[in-house]
């Protein structure tokens, strides 16, 4: 009974498309004891927010260069 009832590709998906929704980080409805689950999920999830921040930086540097980001 100690395997996962869920799979870490299911926890990422998750957690990605609560950053889509933009749900808080803490908002993923797991039991409390399901601290693996839990750091999984909020490890995709500062992954997003991350990859979000990193972007907003670099667009206005790329506009400024004369660039048009993808």
């Amino acid at each position: 009974m100690d395997s996962p009832i869920i799979s870490i590709d299911m926890l990422q998906a998750k957690a990605r498309a609560a950053y889509a929704r933009r749900a808080g980080r803490d908002d993923h409805g797991f039991n409390w004891h399901s601290v693996d689950a839990i750091a999984t999920y909020q490890a995709e999830w500062d992954r997003c927010a991350a990859a979000e921040a990193a972007m907003l930086k670099v667009k206005p540097m790329l506009a400024q260069a004369g660039v048009t980001p993808p």
